[in-house]
């Protein structure tokens, strides 16, 4: 079977060079639709709730609802630990899934716990959201800056995210420095006084005029009392017509107070190069490659410069940037030990041999890229990590499979004959080579935790190439070894230098042969030592 296998890869060159472009076409599309990141996305089995009760504090909100979801969660036992995070307002709560746990079953038991709990809830409280926890990873920040009010920058920044989440791949689309639209009603004391009514009564009677708890937030500031809402009327006119029954008697609500509708106070301020500016925080999944996201979003912004010129858009925080830079990094450490790898060969094999394992190095990378995009994996530090690692043992099989090819030549026999026998001779002794190396890898899967989720790539990495550079030791290599390896004449050593060397290494086995065992005892006793030393250094 496998010397059929050998003569189909020789015997048939136009084919199989074809398919060779075909590798090469695959790689190519491959580079440019994986993801390139700088460490490859975690992710976890997570159950993520969340929820709010607007105008609550932190503490009143705990001991309301948060307090009672994380009783009865601890009583699910696919889940882990638990985290809260409770703000004014709102809270979140993560739990972690454990690893034999279903997801699903997970998530549908956190349901069933909050409609559990949603009934001690206040009836106006929006019922909280579980969801299974998705990994969001940093894209790039927009800055929007122009001598412009607020409302008309929050505006063009609804306007410019609405554009920006129609891209594939992005995980979310937040505006930074966002305030929401809401309710002045300024009561004036002096109007107050005039109609003979009590301030604490008016405030008792602008409760109806929202539906939620606390009605909102009361400011003093000099004579005036600040009431913000965020529910009830809309419309302005509404709301100044509107009549109020205050201490038995009935006047409207502009009678006493000015009411306007106006922009929240901002939760944070920015300035981008001196000017005011709102800011939009993009986020991918994930899925696609940063690279091509921030290229996206940065020929958009060009459009919206043309178009809005009185609107100055800035990009920041590019993590495409560090992604290229750090990945140009690991390229450049590959190519070099590539060069490295191939000048050992020049000088200690022959050239035709070396050329011949130089061929298979991009090919078996090549191959190595197009399953890792295939399989869902994306091109980060760890994955070349993996290629530089197993970027020397690459060449093993290779090497001996070649050297063996030239053995069969040098021996006189016909080019195809000492090409398909010297190939299936090495076939069980490189298989067992290559699996021992897969083999001492793929413990690493069994790691669990983030640690596990973070490395798995490592081993499957070197996995793959490594398998790859069998395939192309037994299939490529034979159809190049045919093509290029000849026997040269003056391959015998002849340097002075090499032949010292070649002698002393012959001498070297039988000096040790003859005293095995003084050449044991040595080699224990150095073993022995040597741990010794090092235990005691550390």
């Amino acid at each position: 079977m496998l010397k059929k296998f050998i003569e189909f890869a020789i015997d048939k060159p136009l084919l199989n060079h074809i398919f060779l472009a075909f590798i090469v076409l695959l790689s190519v599309f491959a580079y440019i639709n994986i993801p390139k990141e700088i460490f490859p996305p975690v992710q976890m089995d997570k159950v993520v709730i969340s929820g709010g009760y607007a105008g609550t504090s932190a503490d009143v909100l705990d001991k309301m609802a948060v307090k009672s979801i994380e009783d009865e969660l601890k009583n699910i036992n696919d889940l882990d630990m638990l985290t809260t995070r409770v703000k004014n307002g709102s809270f979140t709560i993560m739990a972690d899934i454990k690893p034999e746990a279903d997801n699903v079953s997970a998530l549908n038991d956190v349901k069933d716990v909050i409609a559990k709990v949603k009934r001690d809830l206040p009836a106006d409280m929006d019922e909280p959201i579980a969801r299974i926890f998705e990994q969001s990873i940093p894209l790039v920040q927009v800055s929007i800056s122009a001598q412009k009010p607020t409302n008309e920058l929050l505006k063009m920044a609804e306007v410019l995210k609405s554009s920006i989440s129609e891209f594939k791949d992005l995980n979310d689309v937040t505006v930074r420095g966002d305030a929401d639209d809401e309710l002045l009603v300024k009561i004036n004391l002096s109007k107050i006084e005039a109609y003979g009514l009590k301030s604490d009564d008016v405030t008792r009677a602008l409760q109806s005029i929202s539906s939620i708890f606390p009605i909102g937030t009361i400011k003093e500031r000099g004579k005036h009392l600040y009431i913000s809402t965020t529910n009830g009327e809309k419309e302005l006119q509404k709301l100044n017509s509107m009549l109020l029954n205050i201490g038995g008697k009935k006047v409207r609500l502009a009678d006493v107070a000015d009411v306007e509708f106006t922009i929240s106070e901002q939760s944070e301020l920015t300035h981008f190069n001196g000017l005011p500016t709102i800011s939009i925080n993009i986020t991918k999944s994930t899925s696609g490659s940063a690279i091509i996201l921030v290229k996206q979003i940065r020929a958009l912004l060009q459009t919206y410069e043309k178009q809005y010129p009185e609107f100055k858009f800035s990009v920041y925080s590019d993590t495409s940037v560090w992604i290229k830079n750090r990945l140009n990094t690991v390229f450049s450490n590959i190519l070099f030990g590539l060069f490295l790898v191939f000048m050992a060969m020049m000088l200690t094999v022959n050239r035709g041999i070396a050329f011949v394992v130089a061929l298979g190095i991009p090919l078996s990378f090549m191959i190595g890229l197009i399953v890792t995009e295939k399989i869902g994996f994306s091109l980060n530090m760890l994955s070349l990590l993996g290629g530089l690692i197993a970027l020397g043992m690459l060449v093993d099989e290779a090497i001996v499979v070649a050297e063996n090819i030239y053995r069969h030549l040098e021996m006189g026999r016909d080019r195809r004959e000492a090409v398909i026998e010297g190939t299936r001779e090495m076939f069980p002794a490189v298989l067992a080579a290559t699996l021992t190396t897969v083999f001492a890898f793929l413990p690493l899967l069994m790691m669990t935790g983030e640690m596990g989720t973070f490395i798995r790539i490592l081993p499957i990495m070197i996995s793959v190439l490594l398998i790859s550079s069998l395939f192309e030791a037994f299939y490529f290599l034979p159809l190049h070894a045919k093509d290029f390896l000849r026997v040269r004449r003056d391959d015998h050593v002849s340097h002075d230098m090499w032949k010292k060397l070649y002698d002393g290494y012959d001498r070297a086995p039988h000096f040790l042969i003859k005293l095995k065992k003084t050449s044991l005892e040595v080699c224990m006793v150095a073993i022995i030592g040597w741990t010794v030393i090092l235990g005691s250094m550390s």
